[in-house]
């Protein structure tokens, strides 16, 4: 996963985004539609804080 995190006066917004590596170990951006099973595992794992995760392009937004 690759975080992103806005800062100001505090932490604006935060998504972030699964990435893979290649045969010649090279990291590309997934899109989201090709990371159904790795979401589902990361929205089990936060269930539990009552993380709020919305999808956005091929981001996912994490609710602050």
């Amino acid at each position: 996963m690759m975080a992103r995190v806005a800062a100001g006066h505090g932490i604006e917004a935060a998504s972030f985004q699964f990435v893979r590596h290649n045969d010649r170990n090279e990291t590309y951006l997934c899109r989201l539609a090709d990371e159904t099973d790795a979401l589902a595992e990361v929205v089990e794992a936060s269930r539990p804080f009552g993380t709020k995760l919305t999808p956005e392009g091929d981001q996912i937004r994490v609710g602050l």
